[in-house]
């Protein structure tokens, strides 16, 4: 081994240890820099050369600088901690909307629907009392206010949640074009001789800013070879490819085998609405993408019958059409599926949108094949599962709340007779089947089999003239001699024309009682002169499907209030029979008395996804309870994950962190290291000069 020998080892030490003092400087500087991974450098024994006694070494050299990262590590710290924002961010969200259903005051709902129906027991006990009518119409004001103001505050969640959807699917794809860069910075960077830390540092950050937002599955192959997933497939991006997601509104898929016309709908909903075909004229629907499907009262899956051309029919809160092409027909397997809300969709490079939005199905399970995780996943969470929820549960409450007091309240009588009735309820069509699906009457599913009765009086007298149940025995009415109504049957126009030809002016000849018109699919119904009327019982439900002689008028969260001809004349507030002589029973409260039971009484509460039964206080206070559990819910699920993000990351951090003993220590033994190195050339040119020196 000659001297030049010792001074290139001397001077390859010297070189490495160098390399490695500035690593270990560049680590401690950026001990607090976010995302930074602590750098190494690897040491390799150069290669020795053969001879004699043996090989000699040539002492040593950096051949890397790499990152200290364990990719197992951070893809499980990523799964971990896409759920941890997704739950913390649902949480937040879901406490704010805990809020609107805040009953530890006495302004809440609870308490205003119990003074309610209190104040309906007053009136029984004292039914000409103008007060007690003012403060119940007063209190109904309120509860019908409160009502209102709850399901605006669940709409404007629901508006803000659409809002932060647009702003994180632009941040989204953002990161996804920064990602795309880098990867070409790195594609451009890597080297045999150099690797990218820097920039490979970068791209993890975003990676975790991005899943932050979405749940995404890391695919590191080295270098630029990396590749990105949504939790289902997905490609989001791959090298320098970027596959972006998009908001797309509401639309409607459809597979079809012999139906090349169109679908068309309007109305909003949370949900999505999946109409699959059992034959060529009927369909199921479910609204969990065909996790459960909607069924009737009896438990059993319900079928839709396919609405005539030009006819629509409503299946919740949509009006649903088919326009047909000549030589279109339906098969058992065609499927729809109505999408009547804002989306996400990831934006196929060779086919249609493929829609990802999240989806919860019915029994609180999560559809594997939309996105699952992050904070997108909340919102749209929020937005459709647990609001969309609540806001049904608002609407159904309120719904049965006005149909049970306008069922007995239409059947009563107030301190002055009646000379008209408007309907607050109208038809779309009033040729059809009033109690039919394509009907559009609010409450058409409520309507029964049966007949209702009428009181009619001598204006100036007061001497009874007329009582009797509607005739739809004449010929002229569709389905027959039939004395009773049949909601299956009779249209709108089938029950003016019974009006019209059942109650004859007994000193009159020639002449009705009374008259009925339709008006923008409205009954109005009006008293010859000098008649006035009162209702009596009705089996069938009509006068309060119709918004006949009711107290509130509405049929959901959103449009409940008091029937404004009570607040013109509080005189009819009906709290009264009428017998069967036709006389009303004037102090009885009987009416009065049976609405203010109704705050004890199991009554029926549907929505399409469930039926109850129960009192109206004891469903609304489920409908809280289950906005508290699912608040806890979300809670503990982010406390869950929170606890085991922290472990990984913390695992992580124990790989990348810089730690300053050890840099410190690090510090020490290459300045150690380099002295000796430059202790080797020292000798080495100690050695040559004693060579020199020989030859003098």
């Amino acid at each position: 081994m000659g001297v030049n020998n010792l001074l290139n080892i001397g001077t390859g030490a010297l070189y490495a240890n160098q390399i490695a003092l500035g690593v270990t400087g560049n680590n401690v500087a950026n001990v607090d820099t976010d995302g930074y991974s602590r750098q190494s450098v690897r040491f390799q024994e150069a290669r020795p050369v053969d001879g004699h006694p043996g090989q000699i070494g040539m002492g040593v050299y950096a051949s890397e600088v790499y990152r200290n990262f364990n990719r197992f590590i951070e893809n499980a710290y990523l799964e971990r901690f896409t759920q941890q924002q997704r739950w913390s961010e649902q949480s937040t969200i879901l406490q704010s909307v805990e809020n609107i259903f805040n009953e530890a005051n006495r302004e809440g709902i609870s308490n205003q629907l119990s003074v309610f129906f209190t104040n309906w027991s007053k009136l029984a006990g004292t039914p000409d009392n103008e007060a007690v009518r003012e403060d119940l119409l007063a209190q109904a004001d309120s509860l019908a206010a409160l009502i209102r103001d709850s399901k605006s505050s669940l709409e404007s969640i629901q508006k803000e949640m659409d809002s932060y959807i647009n702003q994180t699917v632009t941040e989204v794809n953002n990161i996804l074009e920064r990602l795309r860069e880098l990867n070409k910075q790195i594609a451009v960077a890597q080297t045999p001789t150099n690797t990218p830390n820097t920039l490979y540092d970068q791209r993890d950050q975003l990676v975790r800013q991005l899943s932050e937002l979405i749940a995404v599955r890391v695919e590191d192959k080295g270098g630029s070879d990396f590749s990105l997933f949504t939790e289902s497939g997905q490609p989001l991006l791959s090298g320098d490819s970027v596959f972006k997601l998009q908001v797309q509104p509401s639309g409607v898929e459809k597979q079809t085998k012999n139906f090349t016309g169109e679908l068309e709908f309007s109305g909003d909903d949370s949900r999505e609405y999946t109409l699959d075909f059992v034959d060529g004229n009927s369909f199921r629907v479910s609204l969990d993408g065909g996790k459960s499907w909607m069924r009737g009262e009896d438990g059993k899956i319900a079928t839709f019958d396919v609405p005539p051309e030009g006819q629509s029919i409503r299946i919740k809160n949509l009006d649903i059409t088919f326009h047909r092409n000549e030589g279109d027909s339906f098969s058992a397997g065609d499927k729809f599926v109505i999408v009547p809300k804002t989306g996400v969709y990831w934006d196929s490079p060779t086919r249609d949108p493929i829609n990802i939005t999240p989806q919860t199905y019915d029994d609180g399970t999560e559809n594997s094949n939309r996105l699952t995780g992050g904070k997108l996943t909340s919102y749209f969470n929020v937005r459709d599962y647990h609001v969309g929820r609540y806001m049904d549960k608002l609407d159904a409450f309120a719904n049965t709340l006005v149909w049970e007091v306008n069922m007995l309240h239409s059947q009563g009588s107030g301190l002055e007779r009646l000379t008209n009735m408007q309907g607050t309820y109208g038809v779309d069509r009033s040729d059809l089947p009033i109690g039919g699906r394509n009907s559009g009457l609010t409450y058409a599913d409520r309507l029964t089999e049966g007949n209702l009765s009428l009181h009619f009086y001598d204006a100036n007298t007061g001497e009874s003239l007329l009582s009797g149940s509607l005739d739809f025995t004449n010929p002229h009415v569709p389905g027959g001699p039939a004395t009773n109504f049949d909601p299956a049957v009779h249209s709108l126009e089938d029950v003016a024309y019974a009006l019209n030809n059942s109650y004859p002016d007994p000193n009159h000849p020639g002449r009705n009682l009374i008259t009925a018109t339709i008006e923008n699919g409205r009954l109005h119904i009006s008293a010859a002169d000098g008649v006035t009327f009162n209702a009596g019982s009705d089996s069938t439900g009509l006068l309060a499907g119709l918004g006949l002689n009711t107290f509130f008028q509405g049929g959901s969260a959103s449009d409940i209030s008091v029937n404004p001809v009570l607040r013109n004349n509080l005189s009819l507030i009906n709290a009264q029979s009428v017998d069967g002589n036709g006389e009303a029973n004037e102090g009885d409260g009987n009416i009065a008395s049976r609405i203010s039971q109704l705050a004890t009484k199991d009554v029926r509460v549907s929505t399409l996804w469930e039926n109850s039964t129960q009192t109206l206080g004891g469903y609304y206070a489920g409908l809280v309870g289950l906005v508290g559990s699912e608040t806890r819910t979300a809670m503990f699920n982010e406390q869950y994950n929170t606890a085991l993000a922290d472990d990984l990351d913390t695992r992580a951090s124990a790989i990348s962190g810089v730690n300053l003993d050890e840099e410190m220590t690090n510090l020490i033994r290459y300045q150690h290291s380099y002295t000796a190195a430059a202790k080797l050339i020292t000798t080495a040119d100690q050695m040559l000069e004693t060579i020199l020196g020989l030859k003098q």
